[in-house]
């Protein structure tokens, strides 16, 4: 087995490796008969994105080193990008099923937005490589390029079977992972854990689920509840999946995530399902009284706890620090900012915001914000394009909900995006932007089954 170490915050001896292992082969039978059971046109491609989707980030476990080359190694991330670039070389110039470009179609504000942001980092990447060394930059325009190659590919599925068989993945991945959640939360906290292992209160960590940290693991499991509530029928199994998927949230003890969790729901209940304010408010003081209820038993716990003293409080080190500093230093470098966090910028002020050399080397931790990233990494017109992108891509998508009930998906999902960068970093290629690029595809391929019924029609 290669060297994995980096992978755990804790002692490797207690990763219980062959669950992992075990885990593996039973996704990858599930990845197999949904695939059977589908009617995608596309089963070697849904084949690995399933099995991607069932195995959470637990998959980098499967990373296979390139003896003789130390900065290069086959990721799960980077398999999944090879394939979807065969297919799209396939899909457009191999491919007996001619695509419709015609010069008077619009191309949707965000995916113009986005284009532009592209160049601009791949403009700021060439430019800092003095500094920042050629690795850096190659690294840099890879992830957009590979984010582009996912969302185009699955614009250009224009399969319904194939994106219900995505759907069902993530819901099947998401029992798994809340599972999984609960299990670390109340009876062994090691149980199929890679990445962190922080604090959640007294002796109870954080649940990361199948995931490397609890936001990966919360951000993956709403995005389930939304598959959930769009696709699922029964009224009884969705219910059941939801408050699964829910505790599954609620045991990662991220605050961002429950804030987002409720958003999602109260904009699905509120402007999809048209559910009455009465309904609504009851429900939900209901589970407010629930979870005081809940909390009191633990009170003591809790208020000692790192959620209170380092999440839930106001600190020098806190994520304002990082912001005000890059606000600070972007007008030395406004245009094409710092390549990258491996700088004396960076190190000073993270050196003397934290104390802690790791941050500050950047070998742990990050900006904590997508936007902020983008400005520091890249400059001032990157950030904006990048900001408009999200932006836009929920006002797009916005107008669409009464066209098809499949439009919710990327929706929701760009509105989980957008506020996820709010304080956490999820640019190119960190698997919530995988799974963002994901829907963003499906949405745009939606969009080219309708249009070609109407061509048909």
């Amino acid at each position: 087995m290669n060297d994995f170490s980096k992978l755990f915050n804790f002692k490797i001896d207690e990763a219980q490796m062959p669950y992992f292992y075990i885990y593996f082969v039973i996704a990858g039978i599930i990845a197999l008969y949904l695939l059977i059971k589908s009617g995608s046109k596309y089963k070697f491609e849904l084949f690995f994105v399933s099995f991607y989707l069932l195995t959470g980030n637990i998959n980098a476990l499967l990373t296979i080193k390139i003896p003789g080359f130390s900065f290069f190694e086959i990721q799960p991330e980077r398999l999944l990008f090879f394939i979807l670039s065969f297919f799209l070389a396939r899909k457009m110039f191999f491919s007996k099923e001619k695509l419709q470009f015609t010069l008077n179609k619009s191309i949707p504000w965000f995916e113009v937005a986005l284009y532009a942001y592209v160049i601009m980092l791949a403009i700021s990447a060439l430019y800092n490589i003095p500094e920042t060394g050629v690795v850096d930059a190659v690294i840099s325009i890879y992830d957009a390029i590979a984010f582009l190659v996912i969302m185009i590919s699955f614009r250009l599925m224009a399969d319904k079977p194939s994106y219900d068989l995505i759907g069902k993945s993530i819901i099947i991945g998401a029992v798994a992972s809340s599972l999984i959640s609960l299990v670390q939360l109340v009876i062994d906290p090691y149980f199929l854990r890679i990445g962190d292992n922080r604090e959640a209160f007294g002796s109870f960590l954080r649940s990361n689920g199948m995931f490397s940290t609890e936001y990966f693991n919360s951000y993956y499991l709403i995005i389930a509840i939304v598959w959930t509530l769009t696709t699922i029928k029964n009224n009884l199994l969705k219910i059941s999946l939801v408050a699964l998927f829910s505790l599954g949230v609620i045991s990662s003890f991220q605050r961002m995530s429950w804030v987002i969790l409720a958003l999602v729901l109260l904009t699905y209940l509120v402007f999809i399902k048209k559910m009455a304010l009465e309904k609504l408010f009851f429900t939900g003081l209901a589970l407010i009284a629930i979870i005081l209820s809940i909390s009191i038993f633990y009170y003591q716990d809790i208020m000692k706890s790192s959620l209170i003293k380092e999440r839930l409080s106001e600190r020098v080190d806190s994520r304002a620090g990082y912001y005000a500093m890059v606000l600070d230093n972007i007008g030395k470098k406004p245009v094409f900012g710092y390549g990258n966090l491996k700088n004396e910028v960076y190190y000073v002020n993270l050196m003397r915001i934290t104390g802690d050399r790791d941050r500050a080397t950047a070998t742990t931790g990050d900006l904590h914000s997508g936007y902020f990233s983008a400005l520091f990494l890249y400059g001032i017109p990157a950030s904006i394009f990048f900001t408009l992108f999200v932006i836009l891509s929920v006002l797009y998508y916005s107008k669409s909900l009464n066209i098809d009930l499949y439009f919710v998906l990327p929706f929701l999902v760009s509105i989980l995006y957008m506020i996820g960068n709010l304080t956490n970093n999820f640019l190119f290629l960190k698997y919530i932007s995988i799974l963002y690029a994901v829907h963003i595809g499906i949405g745009m391929g939606i969009n080219r089954i309708k249009e070609r019924l109407a061509f048909v029609n």
